[in-house]
């Protein structure tokens, strides 16, 4: 897993490139002399060799005779920055890969590439050496590697050491040899990065693997048919290559008879940043022969150099372990060093420790020792709230002043902090010592006051008011010594007197003399060495400060002098007087003298006298005026300026007098001074009341302080440490030590402590855990237990590895590392075997029970490997006379010249034949027609004619450039410390997992750190396309689906990640961008083929649909449709007597033909009807007799008359000439009769007729 924090640093240029670099032919194993020379042997363009390999390089040999095998795992303590990560671990297997797996626990190998080669969305990290199926089982070929790291690690010194580190197959450990001299290998490795990519670089840690004579699947016993190539990992903890070599000839595979023939060159980080070799899409001739190409730019073949960061980063790891390489041993430097107070008001108090600046909670202090060892160290002391947290011992002491970079809080954040595995911090404690209070002795303090009132180291109160210069103290052991001088003033006009200045000095390896002077205004000037000094702030100590070597001052709220860590003296003035206190330790016990006593827990013999003899403690004032007086200093003054003559005559007045004087005052001081015979003293001494309750108030501080000193908090006895596994109740019992103590209790769902320091762990979920056992005594100063908590998850206890933990988002609880037995994986193993983890062979289904599925038709294997089956061998494959000839998963027959094939053999049929060139337009695929052998074409969907040239059909538009993403910002809290690149390969691959795989890339990833852990901002963007089920899913069912992916175990599973996230809610993704179906509408346009006209439609059981107007009714009147590259294009057909016209056919005319047909037709009509009126006419005047008749007769018709009545017929006058005459006889009609005439009319069927 990936650190928890990075800083970035400007990326380099010459980043991303990849080149291509090559070799000359070569021995089996080369020699160094061999490799580095390139030599010209295929014209202008040399090859450059595979570095050397083998046994007597210091290889190790690592080879299974099994189909595929994967190396142990090699695991940098510095890391492999790939990508934005900082990978942990990698191996590589037969098949040229070299994998860096998101846990130990999940090592696959699949022998088959993306058909497509990398596109950036992988969750497995590798480099791709020559990704193909392998097979080493036929006992052909092997694999070697070599580590190299470097052990000085890490100063920048070119001249550096190297460690040669090899690999426990039993442990996966690395262990170390010391080599003697820089490595050549990794000079070269250097050299190369530099002049390709323009980089000055310094390796830190290489890895060098190669596949000597690797076998293409399926193997056979011969090795002339094999591979051999090379891959160089390097890195110098910030950023990293990859070196890939092919030897020049070795590269043999035969290509033709390949079955997928995918092979992959390039890398992909797992977090979005991938690059294939320009190669890999070329045809199999080229992409297969590496070692005879080269990229342009370049002057050699065969060697491709990839930059795999993606940024450069501060590598804790790098920086924790370059310190840790630095520092001596402890015992070289850690003597003499105190322990801790054991309580922050007890540090505070104890002038040996200072204050500093350190973690922003408030409620952390931490304070250090105010000044260096004499080896230059410290100690450094953390306090939570009043109690001690910890303690750690510095090899460095900073100064106060300007303490620029801590190196010491510095390394604990790389090695403690910011790596998050406790491995590191364990090395850290390794070289850097915890302290406890265990041993912690306060300083005693002895002080001098008001009128002069001293107490002594012993506790001895009493009152000299002596006029003048006087030793306050001598102390000194075998390397040091310490004279404490006093100078007094008349107090006044009272008879008394009080300090006015002090005067300290040290003498170690140098002498320093510090003097306090009580100035006119009340202020206190100081002098060092004679010479005035001036106070400058200090922002760690929050305090004026100087400091020289030996002494250190501090400019507070009174002015401290301490010398080399030691002894302290502080000056204070007051009401016009200046006060003293003084801290020894306790070395100087039984090693002082002057007015502060003789220091051995016997007050009784406090007022020794230079010459060593005593008076009682119980003497007389006035005899304690005469034993003070023996300590005037003599010649041997410590004071700039000598004292001024004394009154030689001065006596001072004592208490007893004062009472004897005034009885009613001295009783009404005493009132007010709460019986204080300091404070009555000073009052009535000076008649200033205020300046006796000053003393008064100087003396209760000053026995506080003491108190507090040497107040202890109760002592917590039981383990530290507490290991579960799973949801296992773990109980301890703990036992505070000391007056009234008790535990304050803790209740949690996990974790209880009780009363009486009962612990019970019951972890129910994977959450942060810090609690620290706190006892607290009778003086209400409390002790503080540091607990660490190791949890295992995985699913069977005895998979558990306590040794290898991480700690939870910067908790106290660590969680262990897991040895996944019987196929399991993941994090914990709760992950069951998956047979479909290492891939099956393009286009085999797999089945999450029983694996892979049957290899395609033509092809045999188990569905994970396989290879062509040759038809022709067997015989049966072409029949009669023709020849089989074996392709890669088919066979094709041949018949001899002349001849063409049939089902019986060979024959007549389509011959030689074949389609014309350009027959089939805009992508339509030819072929002959079995039958008939006539060209035919198969178009795309849009196209509806044989030539794939008139448009019309459907099709789904392919969306513009600009369409926006649909995107969302998801807020993830991981389980542990991670970094952005793991949390973006992670959610990338479990959004990639979703049903629909409409996910793109996460565009923007943000670190949040809460006090509950990390928490990490992602938006993500999905791609939007025509199709019904994407727009619907991403408008409607996103953000449900991401839920359930990120929520459900076997999402999580599938995806194979490292990281685990807390439960993720709905509220935790918010919509960014949305486009409703109107909105997308415009980015979808129907312009594919250069066909104008389509319109862009929506149905909501497709998507967005382009149909041609033609299916929509654009010719009218029944014109025929036709949509060329222009348009839609009507061709108008006449109908009936009318014939369309216009674009669209909707103009409607008569036909011209139509019209002249039917004008002919009524002319011809006419003309019959003529014909039949002359033919009558001509009939008529053929006139015959008629029979006469009469009325009553009959009636008969007549040509060109009405009917007449036979018996009415007159003779009248006609022409001879005429054949008939007829003359009306109107008198025989009755013109009386009425006669109607009635129209005819239908009559319905049902209606029987009328009868007139």
């Amino acid at each position: 897993m990936a650190d928890s924090t990075s800083a970035e640093l400007p990326l380099d240029l010459g980043m991303c490139q990849a080149f291509l670099v090559t070799v000359a032919t070569q021995p089996e194993h080369p020699s160094l002399t061999d490799r580095i020379t390139l030599v010209d042997n295929r014209g202008s363009v040399p090859a450059a060799s595979l570095y050397p390999f083998g046994t007597e390089e210091g290889d190790q040999e690592y080879i299974q005779r099994t189909v595929d095998f994967n190396s142990p795992l090699f695991k940098p303590e510095i890391g492999f920055p790939f990508g934005k990560s900082l990978r942990d671990a990698l191996y590589f297997t037969d098949n040229g890969q070299i994998i860096f797996p998101p846990t130990d626990n999940y090592v696959p190998s699949n022998p088959n590439p993306p058909p497509q080669g990398f596109s950036g969305q992988e969750g497995l990290p590798m480099v791709a050496v020559f990704w193909d199926d392998a097979d080493f089982s036929q006992g052909v070929g092997t694999t070697w590697y070599q580590v190299r790291a470097i052990k000085d690690v890490l100063r920048g010194d070119p001249c550096s050491q190297f460690t040669h580190l090899t690999l426990s197959l039993a442990n996966q450990q690395e262990y170390s040899t010391l080599s003697s001299t820089r490595d050549p290998l990794v000079r070269d490795v250097e050299a190369k990065i530099e002049k390709y990519l323009k980089i000055l670089y310094i390796a830190k840690w290489t890895l060098k693997v190669t596949w000597e004579k690797a076998p293409a699947y399926p193997s056979r016993l011969d090795d002339t048919r094999t591979n051999t190539y090379q891959a160089v990992l390097t890195t110098d903890g910030n950023r990293s290559f990859a070196l890939l070599l092919y030897q020049d000839g070795r590269m043999r595979w035969d290509y033709t008879e390949l079955a997928a023939g995918n092979v992959l060159m390039g890398f992909a980080s797992g977090d979005g940043y991938a690059q294939n070799n320009e190669l890999s899409q070329k045809p199999r001739a080229v992409k297969y022969r590496p070692d005879q190409h080269s990229s342009t730019g370049t002057d050699v073949r065969g060697l491709w150099i990839y930059r795999l960061d993606s940024r450069s980063r501060v590598n804790y790891r790098l920086q924790c372990l370059t310190w840790l390489d630095a520092q001596p041993a402890p015992d070289t430097w850690n003597s003499e060093l105190p322990p801790c107070p054991c309580s922050r008001p007890q540090a505070e108090l104890d002038p040996r420790y200072r204050q500093s600046r350190g973690p922003a909670d408030a409620s952390m202090r931490m304070l250090r020792t105010t000044s260096p060892s004499p080896a230059g160290a410290g100690v450094r002391c953390l306090y939570q709230d009043g109690s001690l947290l910890e303690g750690w011992q510095e090899r460095a002491w900073s100064l106060p002043i300007h303490p620029g970079t801590d190196e010491e809080l510095e390394a604990f954040d790389w090695c403690c902090q910011r790596v998050g595995k406790p491995l590191f911090c364990a090395r850290f404690a390794e070289k850097r010592p915890k302290v406890n209070c265990e041993g912690y002795v306060p300083p005693t303090p002895a002080s001098a006051f008001g009128d002069p009132h001293i107490t002594t180291l012993d506790g001895l109160n009493y009152t000299f008011n002596g006029l003048g210069d006087f030793v306050l103290l001598v102390a000194s052991d075998a390397q040091t010594s310490f004279v404490l001088q006093g100078r007094t003033a008349q107090t006044g006009t009272a008879q008394a007197t009080s300090f006015v200045a002090f005067a300290a000095q040290y003498v170690s390896t140098t002498t320093a003399t510090v003097e306090w002077t009580l100035g006119s205004q009340g202020d206190i000037q100081v002098l060092l060495n004679d010479e005035t000094i001036w106070f400058s702030y200090s922002q760690d100590l929050g305090a004026d400060v100087y400091y020289s070597p030996g002494v250190l001052l501090i400019n507070d709220s009174s002015i401290t002098a301490i010398f080399d860590g030691a002894i302290s003296i502080s000056i204070s003035a007051v009401s016009g007087i200046l006060s003293m206190v003084c801290n020894l330790p306790d070395w100087y016990r039984n090693s002082t003298k002057g007015l502060l006593g003789v220091w051995d827990h016997d007050p009784a013999d406090d007022f020794q006298m230079p010459n060593g003899t005593s008076i009682p403690v119980n003497s007389s004032e006035e005899e304690i005026y005469s034993y003070g007086l023996t300590w005037t200093v003599g010649e041997h003054s410590l004071f700039a300026q000598p004292l001024p003559s004394p009154l030689t005559n001065f006596t001072p007045v004592f208490l007893s007098q004062l009472q004897q004087e005034n009885e009613s005052l001295y009783q009404l001081a005493a009132s007010q001074c709460h019986g204080s015979r300091e404070c009555i003293y000073d009052a009535l001494s000076t008649g200033d009341m205020a300046l006796g309750l000053a003393t008064q108030s100087l003396a209760a501080d000053f026995q506080q302080k003491k108190v507090v000193l040497n107040a202890f908090p109760p002592v917590i006895i039981g383990d530290t440490s507490l290991t579960a596994f799973r949801a296992e109740r773990v109980r301890r019992q703990y036992r505070a030590v000391g007056m009234g103590a008790h535990f304050i209790p803790h209740l949690s769902p996990d974790l209880n402590i009780s009363e009486t320091g009962t612990l019970t762990w019951e972890p129910h979920e994977l959450s942060p855990l810090t609690v620290n056992l706190e006892a607290v005594g009778s003086n209400n100063l409390s002790a503080l237990l540091q607990l660490r908590f190791t949890l295992c998850s995985c699913s069977r206890s005895q998979e558990c590895d306590y040794s290898n933990t991480v700690t939870l988002r910067g908790s106290s609880l660590q969680l262990a590392a897991c040895r996944c037995e019987g196929g399991y994986s993941g994090p914990f193993c709760q992950d069951l075997p998956d047979p479909c983890a290492q891939g099956c062979f393009p286009g085999v289904n797999c089945d999450s029970h029983a694996g892979c599925g049957p290899c395609p038709a033509g092809l045999t294997g188990d569905g994970r490997h396989c290879s062509d089956i040759n038809e022709c061998v067997q015989g049966t494959a072409c029949p009669g006379n023709s020849t089989c000839t074996n392709t890669v998963g088919s066979y094709s027959c041949s018949c001899p010249d002349g001849e063409e094939g049939e089902d019986l053999g060979c024959g007549s049929a389509c011959g030689s034949r074949s389609c014309p060139e350009g027959y089939c337009s805009n992508g339509g695929h030819c072929h002959l027609h079995p039958i008939t052998c006539a060209p035919t074409c198969t178009c795309p969907p849009a196209f509806t004619d044989q030539h794939c040239l008139v448009a019309g059909g459907d099709f789904w538009p392919l969306p513009s450039a600009d369409l926006p993403r649909r995107s969302v910002r998801l807020r993830v809290r991981t389980l542990w410390n991670a970094t952005a690149g793991e949390v973006n390969g992670t959610v990338s691959a479990i959004l990639g997992s979703l049903e629909v795989k409409a996910f793109q890339s996460n565009t923007n990833i943000t670190q949040m750190t809460e006090s509950d852990g990390f928490t990490f901002v992602v938006v993500s963007e999905f791609a939007y396309d025509s199709r019904s089920t994407v727009i619907q899913f991403l408008n409607k069912d996103l953000l449900g689906a991401i839920t359930s992916a990120f929520n459900g175990r076997r999402g999580r599973r599938e995806v194979g990640t490292l990281l685990l996230f807390q439960r993720l809610h709905r509220d935790n993704i918010t919509d960014l961008v949305k486009l409703t179906v109107a909105e997308l509408r415009p980015y979808f346009p129907c312009g594919l083929y250069g066909y104008k006209g389509y319109q862009l439609h929506y149905v909501t059981t497709t998507g967005f649909i382009c149909i041609s107007p033609c299916k929509m009714g654009y010719c009218q009147h029944g014109g025929h449709c036709q949509h060329l590259p222009e348009g839609p294009t009507c061709s108008c057909l006449p109908f009936s007597i009318f014939s369309p016209a216009g674009a669209r056919c909707e103009q409607l005319a008569i036909s011209l033909a139509a019209f002249l047909g039917i004008l002919v037709g009524a002319l011809v009509l006419l003309c019959l009807l003529l014909s039949t009126a002359c033919l009558a006419s001509h009939l008529c005047r053929r006139h015959h007799h008629w029979n006469r008749g009469t009325k009553e007769t009959f009636w008969r018709s007549r040509t060109f008359s009405s009917l007449t009545m036979a018996g009415e017929r007159t003779e009248t006058p006609c022409s001879h000439s005429l054949e008939r005459c007829w003359e009306p006889q109107l008198p025989a009609i009755d013109p009386s009769v009425q006669i109607r005439i009635q129209r005819p009319h239908l009559r319905p069927l049902n209606q029987p007729p009328q009868q007139p």
